[in-house]
């Protein structure tokens, strides 16, 4: 729907939802756009070249960020009550798949990757009931002044 205008893309939306309750089928949607994210999904795999980084309930995902990534991408969304001149970007590039980085594949722009980020590769684990992450440092992540914000922001807005 990324192409669509937004009144075409609803439709489009709406359709998928009634098919799925007239057809009791499941639909797996693959977007960019967290706001079709927001309003569609039950919950939602969050992924980073190529793999699951944060898999949860979509109003977890969105109220409770775990991954640095899924944290990245929630700070860069403009709101209309942000005063700041520039948006929040993640740092880096992705990465070329015929050679993702050793260890995690976000550590290269992670702001709270560690040695051990570099070489090891972080199992998909459950950090809460129902809610998976793939990261060694989900603790930093909790206490990141980012996250205290959006939680902040997101508390206020709802």
């Amino acid at each position: 729907t990324t192409a669509l205008d937004v009144t075409i893309q609803a439709q489009i939306l709406d359709l998928l939802a009634r098919l799925q309750r007239e057809l009791k089928m499941a639909v797996l949607i693959i977007t960019h756009d967290l706001g079709v994210v927001a309003e569609v999904a039950k919950e939602v795999a969050v992924m980073y070249a190529g793999q699951i980084q944060e898999h949860c309930d979509v109003k977890e995902a969105f109220y409770n960020p775990l991954h640095p990534y899924t944290l990245g991408l929630l700070t860069s969304i403009p709101r209309l009550d942000d005063k700041r001149e520039r948006l929040h970007v993640i740092p880096g590039n992705v990465p070329n798949p015929a050679y993702f980085p050793s260890g995690c594949r976000f550590h290269p722009r992670c702001p709270f990757a560690t040695d051990r980020c570099k070489v090891e590769i972080p199992p998909l684990v459950d950090h809460l009931p129902g809610h998976q992450v793939r990261c060694w440092n989900v603790e930093q992540v909790l206490k990141s002044e980012d996250r205290k914000e959006l939680i902040g922001q997101v508390s206020a807005g709802s």
